[in-house]
Protein backbone atom coordinates (compact mmCIF):
# COMPACT_ATOMS: atom_id res chain seq x y z
CA UNK A 1 0.00 0.00 0.00
CA UNK A 2 1.30 3.47 -1.29
CA UNK A 3 0.55 6.76 1.13
CA UNK A 4 -3.51 7.31 1.36
CA UNK A 5 -3.77 5.38 -2.52
CA UNK A 6 -3.85 1.63 -2.38
CA UNK A 7 -1.68 0.28 -5.17
CA UNK A 8 -0.95 -3.74 -3.87
CA UNK A 9 0.57 -4.01 -7.21
CA UNK A 10 2.69 -1.47 -8.50
CA UNK A 11 3.78 -2.81 -11.85
CA UNK A 12 -0.02 -2.94 -12.66
CA UNK A 13 0.04 1.05 -11.75
CA UNK A 14 3.19 1.81 -13.54
CA UNK A 15 1.83 0.04 -16.99
CA UNK A 16 -1.42 1.72 -16.72
CA UNK A 17 0.57 5.42 -16.15
CA UNK A 18 2.75 4.81 -19.48
CA UNK A 19 0.10 3.42 -21.41
CA UNK A 20 -2.01 6.58 -20.77
CA UNK A 21 1.15 8.64 -21.01
CA UNK A 22 1.72 7.24 -24.52
CA UNK A 23 -1.99 7.87 -25.01
CA UNK A 24 -1.61 11.34 -24.65
CA UNK A 25 1.05 11.75 -27.10
CA UNK A 26 -0.30 9.88 -30.05
CA UNK A 27 -3.78 11.96 -29.19
CA UNK A 28 -1.78 15.06 -29.83
CA UNK A 29 0.40 13.62 -32.99
CA UNK A 30 -2.60 12.39 -34.80
CA UNK A 31 -5.15 14.98 -33.77
CA UNK A 32 -2.74 18.58 -34.23
CA UNK A 33 -2.91 18.23 -38.66
CA UNK A 34 -6.89 18.54 -38.39
CA UNK A 35 -6.83 21.44 -35.45
CA UNK A 36 -4.52 23.61 -37.30
CA UNK A 37 -6.78 23.19 -40.62
CA UNK A 38 -9.65 23.95 -38.76
CA UNK A 39 -8.02 27.48 -37.47
CA UNK A 40 -8.07 25.74 -33.94
CA UNK A 41 -4.30 26.40 -33.20
CA UNK A 42 -1.77 23.39 -32.76
CA UNK A 43 -3.22 22.02 -29.45
CA UNK A 44 -6.33 19.37 -30.51
CA UNK A 45 -9.57 19.84 -29.01
CA UNK A 46 -9.21 15.79 -28.37
CA UNK A 47 -6.00 16.50 -26.72
CA UNK A 48 -7.45 19.50 -24.10
CA UNK A 49 -9.99 16.78 -23.54
CA UNK A 50 -8.61 14.23 -22.55
CA UNK A 51 -5.76 16.03 -21.04
CA UNK A 52 -9.19 17.30 -18.58
CA UNK A 53 -9.99 14.03 -17.84
CA UNK A 54 -6.95 12.13 -16.94
CA UNK A 55 -6.90 13.38 -13.30
CA UNK A 56 -10.86 12.69 -13.16
CA UNK A 57 -9.69 8.95 -14.23
CA UNK A 58 -6.78 8.96 -11.70
CA UNK A 59 -9.12 10.50 -8.73
CA UNK A 60 -11.88 7.52 -9.60
CA UNK A 61 -9.09 5.58 -9.57
CA UNK A 62 -7.89 5.97 -6.32
CA UNK A 63 -11.01 6.27 -4.51
CA UNK A 64 -12.05 2.84 -6.25
CA UNK A 65 -8.96 0.95 -4.59
CA UNK A 66 -9.74 2.38 -1.10
CA UNK A 67 -13.55 0.46 -1.02
CA UNK A 68 -12.88 -2.92 -0.31
CA UNK A 69 -13.58 -6.30 -1.98
CA UNK A 70 -16.47 -7.02 0.24
CA UNK A 71 -18.26 -3.83 -0.48
CA UNK A 72 -17.79 -4.35 -4.46
CA UNK A 73 -19.48 -7.74 -4.13
CA UNK A 74 -22.36 -6.59 -1.65
CA UNK A 75 -23.07 -3.71 -4.31
CA UNK A 76 -22.33 -5.38 -7.12
CA UNK A 77 -26.48 -5.91 -8.17
CA UNK A 78 -27.05 -2.26 -6.76
CA UNK A 79 -24.27 -0.97 -9.91
CA UNK A 80 -25.84 -3.09 -12.44
CA UNK A 81 -29.38 -1.90 -12.24
CA UNK A 82 -27.50 1.59 -11.87
CA UNK A 83 -25.63 1.15 -14.63
CA UNK A 84 -28.97 -0.26 -17.06
CA UNK A 85 -31.02 3.34 -15.66
CA UNK A 86 -27.79 4.98 -17.20
CA UNK A 87 -27.79 3.38 -20.22
CA UNK A 88 -31.18 4.65 -20.92
CA UNK A 89 -30.58 8.04 -19.96
CA UNK A 90 -28.87 9.20 -23.30
CA UNK A 91 -32.22 8.67 -24.97
CA UNK A 92 -33.99 10.71 -22.62
CA UNK A 93 -34.70 14.58 -24.14
CA UNK A 94 -33.10 17.00 -21.74
CA UNK A 95 -30.55 15.01 -20.60
CA UNK A 96 -29.15 13.04 -23.65
CA UNK A 97 -26.88 14.10 -26.09
CA UNK A 98 -27.29 13.74 -29.65
CA UNK A 99 -24.72 13.78 -32.48
CA UNK A 100 -24.93 12.70 -35.80
CA UNK A 101 -27.89 10.63 -35.06
CA UNK A 102 -26.71 8.69 -31.66
CA UNK A 103 -27.64 9.39 -28.50
CA UNK A 104 -24.58 7.68 -26.53
CA UNK A 105 -23.94 10.70 -24.31
CA UNK A 106 -25.54 12.31 -21.26
CA UNK A 107 -24.11 15.78 -20.05
CA UNK A 108 -22.96 16.84 -16.77
CA UNK A 109 -21.84 20.28 -16.64
CA UNK A 110 -18.40 20.90 -18.86
CA UNK A 111 -18.27 17.12 -18.97
CA UNK A 112 -20.01 14.87 -21.49
CA UNK A 113 -20.01 11.12 -20.16
CA UNK A 114 -20.79 7.93 -22.13
CA UNK A 115 -22.73 5.59 -19.91
CA UNK A 116 -21.93 2.28 -22.36
CA UNK A 117 -18.36 2.97 -21.68
CA UNK A 118 -18.95 2.31 -17.66
CA UNK A 119 -21.24 -1.01 -18.97
CA UNK A 120 -18.15 -2.93 -19.76
CA UNK A 121 -16.33 -2.54 -16.22
CA UNK A 122 -20.17 -2.98 -14.43
CA UNK A 123 -20.91 -6.43 -16.56
CA UNK A 124 -18.13 -7.29 -15.19
CA UNK A 125 -18.99 -6.38 -11.49
CA UNK A 126 -21.90 -8.00 -11.70
CA UNK A 127 -20.92 -11.03 -13.30
CA UNK A 128 -18.12 -11.68 -10.64
CA UNK A 129 -20.45 -11.33 -7.93
CA UNK A 130 -23.14 -13.43 -9.17
CA UNK A 131 -20.48 -16.48 -10.53
CA UNK A 132 -18.62 -16.25 -7.13
CA UNK A 133 -19.75 -19.25 -4.54
CA UNK A 134 -22.76 -20.04 -7.01
CA UNK A 135 -22.24 -23.74 -6.55
CA UNK A 136 -21.54 -25.55 -9.83
CA UNK A 137 -24.84 -27.58 -11.70
CA UNK A 138 -24.57 -30.75 -11.26
CA UNK A 139 -23.39 -33.03 -14.05
CA UNK A 140 -25.96 -35.86 -13.39
CA UNK A 141 -29.65 -34.60 -12.41
CA UNK A 142 -32.19 -37.49 -10.44
CA UNK A 143 -34.92 -38.92 -12.36
CA UNK A 144 -37.91 -37.57 -11.35
CA UNK A 145 -41.04 -39.39 -10.74
CA UNK A 146 -43.49 -36.46 -11.76
CA UNK A 147 -43.45 -33.35 -14.23
CA UNK A 148 -44.03 -31.11 -11.05
CA UNK A 149 -41.27 -31.93 -9.28
CA UNK A 150 -39.07 -31.86 -12.79
CA UNK A 151 -39.94 -28.26 -12.93
CA UNK A 152 -39.68 -27.12 -9.32
CA UNK A 153 -35.77 -28.66 -9.20
CA UNK A 154 -34.52 -28.54 -12.67
CA UNK A 155 -36.68 -25.39 -14.70
CA UNK A 156 -37.07 -23.07 -12.07
CA UNK A 157 -33.88 -23.54 -10.68
CA UNK A 158 -32.04 -23.00 -14.25
CA UNK A 159 -33.80 -20.01 -15.34
CA UNK A 160 -32.91 -18.47 -11.98
CA UNK A 161 -29.75 -19.03 -12.93
CA UNK A 162 -30.36 -17.92 -16.67
CA UNK A 163 -31.53 -14.57 -15.47
CA UNK A 164 -27.70 -12.35 -15.33
CA UNK A 165 -27.52 -13.36 -18.75
CA UNK A 166 -30.91 -11.59 -19.63
CA UNK A 167 -29.77 -8.79 -17.91
CA UNK A 168 -26.37 -8.14 -19.56
CA UNK A 169 -28.40 -9.01 -23.15
CA UNK A 170 -31.05 -5.92 -21.80
CA UNK A 171 -27.76 -3.74 -21.52
CA UNK A 172 -25.78 -4.65 -25.03
CA UNK A 173 -29.29 -4.19 -26.88
CA UNK A 174 -29.90 -0.96 -25.18
CA UNK A 175 -26.37 -0.10 -26.12
CA UNK A 176 -26.64 -1.37 -29.52
CA UNK A 177 -29.75 1.13 -29.68
CA UNK A 178 -28.06 4.02 -29.03
CA UNK A 179 -26.46 2.44 -31.53
CA UNK A 180 -23.27 1.41 -30.65
CA UNK A 181 -22.91 -1.73 -31.89
CA UNK A 182 -19.37 -2.13 -31.51
CA UNK A 183 -19.13 -1.38 -28.09
CA UNK A 184 -22.45 -4.16 -27.55
CA UNK A 185 -20.34 -6.38 -28.57
CA UNK A 186 -17.36 -5.76 -26.41
CA UNK A 187 -19.98 -5.83 -23.67
CA UNK A 188 -21.19 -9.22 -25.28
CA UNK A 189 -17.84 -10.96 -25.28
CA UNK A 190 -16.64 -10.02 -22.21
CA UNK A 191 -19.83 -11.23 -20.57
CA UNK A 192 -19.30 -14.58 -22.55
CA UNK A 193 -15.72 -14.80 -21.15
CA UNK A 194 -16.98 -14.31 -17.33
CA UNK A 195 -19.06 -17.03 -18.06
CA UNK A 196 -16.59 -19.20 -19.35
CA UNK A 197 -14.04 -18.44 -16.29
CA UNK A 198 -17.70 -18.21 -13.92
CA UNK A 199 -17.67 -22.28 -14.86
CA UNK A 200 -20.47 -22.23 -16.63
CA UNK A 201 -21.18 -25.79 -18.41
CA UNK A 202 -20.10 -26.20 -21.94
CA UNK A 203 -24.03 -27.20 -23.01
CA UNK A 204 -24.55 -23.62 -21.32
CA UNK A 205 -21.51 -22.19 -23.63
CA UNK A 206 -22.44 -23.62 -26.56
CA UNK A 207 -26.57 -22.31 -26.56
CA UNK A 208 -25.22 -19.24 -25.21
CA UNK A 209 -22.83 -18.83 -27.82
CA UNK A 210 -25.38 -20.09 -30.89
CA UNK A 211 -28.19 -17.61 -29.32
CA UNK A 212 -25.20 -14.52 -29.25
CA UNK A 213 -24.31 -15.74 -33.17
CA UNK A 214 -28.18 -15.19 -34.17
CA UNK A 215 -28.49 -12.45 -32.05
CA UNK A 216 -26.03 -10.02 -33.90
CA UNK A 217 -27.24 -11.40 -37.03
CA UNK A 218 -30.50 -9.44 -36.22
CA UNK A 219 -29.02 -6.56 -35.03
CA UNK A 220 -26.66 -6.40 -38.19
CA UNK A 221 -29.77 -6.93 -40.22
CA UNK A 222 -32.22 -4.43 -38.92
CA UNK A 223 -29.33 -1.31 -40.48
CA UNK A 224 -28.69 -1.56 -43.88
CA UNK A 225 -25.17 0.67 -43.40
CA UNK A 226 -24.05 -2.45 -41.74
CA UNK A 227 -25.27 -5.09 -44.32
CA UNK A 228 -22.97 -2.71 -47.08
CA UNK A 229 -20.15 -2.37 -44.47
CA UNK A 230 -19.96 -5.77 -44.14
CA UNK A 231 -20.48 -6.63 -47.45
CA UNK A 232 -18.48 -4.21 -49.23
CA UNK A 233 -15.32 -5.05 -47.10
CA UNK A 234 -14.38 -8.26 -48.93
CA UNK A 235 -14.11 -5.66 -52.50
CA UNK A 236 -12.92 -2.85 -50.63
CA UNK A 237 -10.18 -1.96 -53.03
CA UNK A 238 -12.07 -1.56 -56.01
CA UNK A 239 -12.86 1.49 -57.28
CA UNK A 240 -16.10 2.10 -56.53
CA UNK A 241 -15.84 1.44 -52.71
CA UNK A 242 -12.59 3.26 -51.92
CA UNK A 243 -13.81 6.83 -51.59
CA UNK A 244 -17.24 5.22 -50.37
CA UNK A 245 -18.14 2.58 -47.53
CA UNK A 246 -14.71 1.24 -47.07
CA UNK A 247 -12.67 4.61 -47.11
CA UNK A 248 -11.62 4.65 -43.36
CA UNK A 249 -10.31 0.92 -43.68
CA UNK A 250 -8.72 1.79 -46.61
CA UNK A 251 -6.93 4.29 -45.57
CA UNK A 252 -5.40 2.64 -42.41
CA UNK A 253 -4.63 -0.24 -44.50
CA UNK A 254 -2.35 2.15 -46.62
CA UNK A 255 -1.00 4.29 -43.60
CA UNK A 256 0.10 0.94 -42.15
CA UNK A 257 1.46 -0.29 -44.93
CA UNK A 258 3.48 2.70 -45.68
CA UNK A 259 5.30 2.91 -41.65
CA UNK A 260 6.85 -0.27 -42.93
CA UNK A 261 9.42 -1.66 -39.92
CA UNK A 262 10.84 1.95 -38.56
CA UNK A 263 7.97 4.42 -39.93
CA UNK A 264 8.23 7.48 -41.69
CA UNK A 265 8.97 9.76 -38.59
CA UNK A 266 6.36 11.32 -36.07
CA UNK A 267 4.45 14.16 -37.43
CA UNK A 268 5.71 12.73 -41.09
CA UNK A 269 2.29 10.84 -41.59
CA UNK A 270 -0.77 11.24 -43.85
CA UNK A 271 -3.30 9.33 -41.94
CA UNK A 272 -4.34 11.97 -39.57
CA UNK A 273 -4.93 14.26 -42.46
CA UNK A 274 -8.01 12.19 -44.06
CA UNK A 275 -9.29 10.28 -41.33
CA UNK A 276 -12.16 11.32 -39.48
CA UNK A 277 -11.72 9.23 -36.49
CA UNK A 278 -7.60 9.90 -36.70
CA UNK A 279 -7.70 10.52 -32.73
CA UNK A 280 -10.24 7.74 -32.06
CA UNK A 281 -11.05 4.36 -33.68
CA UNK A 282 -8.36 4.63 -35.96
CA UNK A 283 -5.01 6.30 -34.00
CA UNK A 284 -3.77 2.91 -34.13
CA UNK A 285 -3.34 3.95 -38.38
CA UNK A 286 -0.97 6.46 -37.12
CA UNK A 287 0.85 4.73 -34.50
CA UNK A 288 1.89 2.00 -37.34
CA UNK A 289 2.65 4.68 -40.14
CA UNK A 290 4.96 7.23 -38.04
CA UNK A 291 6.47 4.16 -36.04
CA UNK A 292 6.44 1.78 -38.41
CA UNK A 293 5.85 -2.20 -36.85
CA UNK A 294 8.62 -1.71 -34.28
CA UNK A 295 6.78 1.18 -32.72
CA UNK A 296 3.25 -0.23 -33.31
CA UNK A 297 4.65 -3.66 -31.55
CA UNK A 298 6.08 -1.65 -28.85
CA UNK A 299 2.84 -0.44 -28.12
CA UNK A 300 0.99 -3.62 -28.24
CA UNK A 301 3.18 -5.09 -25.95
CA UNK A 302 2.66 -2.70 -23.28
CA UNK A 303 -0.95 -3.35 -23.70
CA UNK A 304 -0.52 -6.65 -23.78
CA UNK A 305 1.59 -6.74 -20.32
CA UNK A 306 -0.74 -5.26 -19.04
CA UNK A 307 -3.61 -8.18 -19.56
CA UNK A 308 -0.71 -10.29 -19.02
CA UNK A 309 -0.43 -8.68 -15.26
CA UNK A 310 -4.06 -8.82 -14.50
CA UNK A 311 -4.43 -12.43 -15.89
CA UNK A 312 -1.05 -13.25 -13.42
CA UNK A 313 -2.76 -11.71 -10.83
CA UNK A 314 -5.90 -12.82 -10.83
CA UNK A 315 -4.99 -16.60 -8.57
CA UNK A 316 -3.23 -14.09 -6.04
CA UNK A 317 -6.58 -11.95 -5.21
CA UNK A 318 -7.80 -12.54 -1.83
CA UNK A 319 -11.41 -13.89 -3.15
CA UNK A 320 -12.90 -15.39 -5.76
CA UNK A 321 -14.89 -12.59 -6.54
CA UNK A 322 -11.66 -10.73 -6.70
CA UNK A 323 -9.87 -13.47 -9.44
CA UNK A 324 -13.27 -13.02 -11.24
CA UNK A 325 -13.05 -9.18 -11.46
CA UNK A 326 -9.44 -9.44 -12.77
CA UNK A 327 -9.98 -11.59 -15.43
CA UNK A 328 -13.18 -9.64 -16.19
CA UNK A 329 -10.81 -6.90 -16.92
CA UNK A 330 -7.98 -8.82 -18.86
CA UNK A 331 -10.61 -10.35 -21.54
CA UNK A 332 -12.06 -6.53 -21.78
CA UNK A 333 -9.36 -4.89 -22.39
CA UNK A 334 -8.29 -8.05 -24.70
CA UNK A 335 -10.73 -8.59 -26.98
CA UNK A 336 -11.17 -4.66 -27.09
CA UNK A 337 -7.64 -4.47 -28.22
CA UNK A 338 -7.77 -7.46 -30.67
CA UNK A 339 -10.73 -5.94 -32.29
CA UNK A 340 -9.09 -2.48 -32.50
CA UNK A 341 -5.51 -3.56 -34.62
CA UNK A 342 -7.82 -5.97 -36.42
CA UNK A 343 -10.26 -3.06 -37.29
CA UNK A 344 -7.32 -0.94 -38.33
CA UNK A 345 -5.38 -3.35 -40.43
CA UNK A 346 -8.37 -4.37 -42.54
CA UNK A 347 -9.16 -7.70 -41.26
CA UNK A 348 -12.84 -6.77 -39.73
CA UNK A 349 -14.87 -3.89 -40.93
CA UNK A 350 -14.81 -0.77 -39.23
CA UNK A 351 -17.00 -0.94 -36.14
CA UNK A 352 -16.06 1.70 -34.20
CA UNK A 353 -14.00 0.55 -31.25
CA UNK A 354 -11.20 2.45 -29.86
CA UNK A 355 -7.69 1.03 -28.11
CA UNK A 356 -7.91 1.09 -24.41
CA UNK A 357 -5.70 4.19 -23.48
CA UNK A 358 -4.15 5.02 -26.29
CA UNK A 359 -7.53 6.31 -28.21
CA UNK A 360 -9.25 9.48 -27.13
CA UNK A 361 -12.19 9.68 -24.87
CA UNK A 362 -12.24 11.00 -21.65
CA UNK A 363 -15.52 8.16 -20.23
CA UNK A 364 -13.20 5.40 -21.58
CA UNK A 365 -9.97 6.57 -19.80
CA UNK A 366 -11.99 7.20 -16.61
CA UNK A 367 -13.64 3.28 -16.88
CA UNK A 368 -10.06 2.22 -17.49
CA UNK A 369 -8.79 3.57 -14.41
CA UNK A 370 -11.74 2.35 -12.29
CA UNK A 371 -10.99 -0.68 -13.70
CA UNK A 372 -7.21 -0.11 -12.04
CA UNK A 373 -8.28 1.26 -8.68
CA UNK A 374 -10.96 -1.78 -8.11
CA UNK A 375 -8.17 -4.25 -9.27
CA UNK A 376 -6.06 -3.00 -6.72
CA UNK A 377 -9.02 -3.21 -4.11
CA UNK A 378 -9.32 -6.65 -4.99
CA UNK A 379 -5.09 -7.62 -4.48
CA UNK A 380 -5.69 -6.35 -0.98
CA UNK A 381 -4.58 -8.98 1.77
CA UNK A 382 -6.73 -10.79 3.47
CA UNK A 383 -5.01 -11.29 6.37
CA UNK A 384 -4.08 -7.18 6.19
CA UNK A 385 -7.82 -7.30 6.74
CA UNK A 386 -8.20 -9.14 9.32
CA UNK A 387 -5.42 -7.59 11.53
CA UNK A 388 -7.04 -4.12 11.03
CA UNK A 389 -10.56 -5.81 12.45
CA UNK A 390 -8.42 -7.17 15.23
CA UNK A 391 -6.34 -4.34 15.59
CA UNK A 392 -9.49 -1.82 15.78
CA UNK A 393 -10.91 -4.70 18.77
CA UNK A 394 -7.32 -4.75 20.07
CA UNK A 395 -8.10 -0.52 20.34
CA UNK A 396 -11.33 -1.23 21.63
CA UNK A 397 -10.41 -2.87 24.32
CA UNK A 398 -7.67 -0.29 25.74
CA UNK A 399 -10.39 2.34 25.74
CA UNK A 400 -12.98 0.46 27.74
CA UNK A 401 -9.72 -0.37 30.36
CA UNK A 402 -8.99 3.22 30.54
CA UNK A 403 -12.79 4.38 30.57
CA UNK A 404 -13.00 1.69 33.71
CA UNK A 405 -9.79 2.73 35.36
CA UNK A 406 -11.49 6.66 35.23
Amino acid sequence: MIGKVRIYDGPLFVLAAIATGVGLVFIFDAGYARSLLLGNGAIPREFRTQLMFVPVALLAGALASRIGSDTWRTFSKLLWVATLVALVAPMMPGIGIERNGAHRWIGIGPFEVQPAEFAKLAAIVYLAGVFAGRPRWPAKTPRFKTRAQYFDSVVVPKTMRMLPAIWVLLAVVLIETEPDLGTAAVVAATAFAMFVAGGASRKTLLVGGLLAVVGVGVLVAQQPYRIDRILVHRDRWSAKNLDDTAYQTVQSEMAMATGGLVGVGIGAGRAKHVLPAATTDFVTATVFEEFGLAGALAVIALIGAFVMRLLVLAPRAATPFGSLVLVGVASWIGIQSCVNIMMANGMLPAIGIPLPFVSSGGSSLVALWLAVGICQSMLAPQVAKEGKVAAGRHRWRNRRTRLSRA
